[in-house]
């Protein structure tokens, strides 16, 4: 697939800056385009997927070998900035993705010194870094965080570079050396799904910036309730309790009622860290990213705590891998896996899902990293017994 766009590169803004940087790739053929470059969001993950790819070469700023080079942005470091240049359309001429370059302008990102963050010579050479290898690939892998914000960043970029290549999405919930390498090799395992998924999501979000249909806001949030607690809060405002398996919506969230503890999403695992661990959020999320890296659980940023159908087969598998764990490793054998433990309603996982463990032994854990990583198969426990 090559992102496509109508017109020429005119709308992208604030190029000159890296165009101007001399490189120091120098031992590679820019003649030819002999490389397959994946591009992910920050180094740690970079780090596991270059290992699981044989890119084991290790340069300033990127991963090389075995016909391939990953690198990092360091965030969402190019900003969309919504400008059309007429009036606001959804062309019927164009595919989604053209709609949005058509729409936005893209530079590099320029924080308010006031809140301590300005742009940095940092981000500009590790953007020459990533249009020196793009440069020299006939495919670029997106594997930018699993959800539409990772989507967005890649597009942003994609179209701040202005240079045509095949593109891949490596969706990677989870980072085991099989998922990276099938993500990488094979892209989505529903490619039409995937597709379909983010047309909807770019949409949305244009859809919103116009402001012509504030009522469009994406896909459902699905969470669950333990029955108990519904009971509690239905009777402190008087009215009648639901039963387990009930699904409440408003608007585009839903609340089903369980009668099994769920799993974490990242608002409930910020509070259960500070509570019981007293963790403050920038540690729970900079350790939870940790743990993602390490292979040892899934993506942490999300607000569902539901699972889908394909994630509940990989459970099957895991279950017995939490047997081994220090902690709870008793309390891992009362597991007695449901027929089902997910939702249905937009069953979808690039909708993202609940906080899960991967099976892999954790080694090596840091003293901060061990709690966390407790906290959430004491989660995962309680959800499947």
């Amino acid at each position: 697939m090559t992102l496509g766009r109508s017109g020429t590169p005119d709308v992208v803004t604030a190029q000159t800056t890296i165009s101007k940087i001399i490189h120091p790739i120098k031992f590679i053929n820019m003649k030819q385009k002999n490389l397959i470059t994946v591009v992910t969001d920050h180094e740690l993950t970079a780090d596991t997927i270059a290992r699981a790819i044989g890119a084991n070469e290790k340069h300033e700023g990127y991963y090389l070998g075995n016909g391939y080079a990953v690198t990092w942005t360091n965030g969402g470091v190019i900003e969309a900035t919504f400008s059309p240049s007429e009036n606001f359309v959804l062309s019927t001429t164009m595919n989604s993705r053209q709609v949005y370059a058509h729409n936005f302008k893209f530079a590099m990102r320029d924080y308010d010194e006031l809140v301590g963050y300005k742009k940095t010579e940092q981000d500009r050479k590790q953007l020459a870094t990533i249009k020196a290898l793009w440069g020299m690939s006939h495919t670029v892998v997106n594997a930018m965080s699993p959800e539409r914000y990772g989507d967005f960043d890649f597009l942003n970029l994609y179209y701040f570079i202005a240079s045509p290549v095949a593109v891949r999405r490596a969706w990677l919930p989870i980072l085991t050396k099989g998922a990276i390498r099938h993500g990488v090799i094979h892209g989505p395992q529903n490619r039409r799904e995937y597709e379909d998924w983010l047309d909807n999501e770019i949409y949305n979000c244009l859809v919103e910036k116009s402001q012509e249909d504030s009522e469009i806001k994406g896909a459902y949030v699905m969470e669950e309730m333990p029955v108990e607690v519904a009971v509690a809060q239905a009777e402190s405002i008087g009215i009648e309790p639901p039963e387990a398996g009930a699904v409440l919506t408003m608007d585009k969230n839903a609340m089903r009622i369980t009668d099994r503890q769920p799993l974490l999403n990242m608002p409930l695992m910020l509070l259960k860290a500070a509570v019981e661990l007293d963790f403050d959020h920038i540690k729970t999320m900079q350790t939870a990213y940790t743990l993602y890296a390490k292979k040892l659980i899934s993506y942490p940023f999300t607000v569902q705590n539901t699972i889908p159908f394909g994630v509940w087969k990989l459970m099957l598998r895991n279950k017995k891998n939490l047997r081994y764990n220090s902690k709870w490793g008793k309390e891992a054998r009362r597991i007695h896996m449901p027929r089902r433990h997910n939702f249905k309603m937009g069953e979808n996982v690039y909708n993202g899902f609940g906080v899960i463990t991967t099976g892999l032994h954790p080694t090596d854990l840091s003293r901060d990293e061990e709690k966390l990583y407790n906290l959430i198969v004491k989660s995962v426990i309680d959800a499947f017994a």
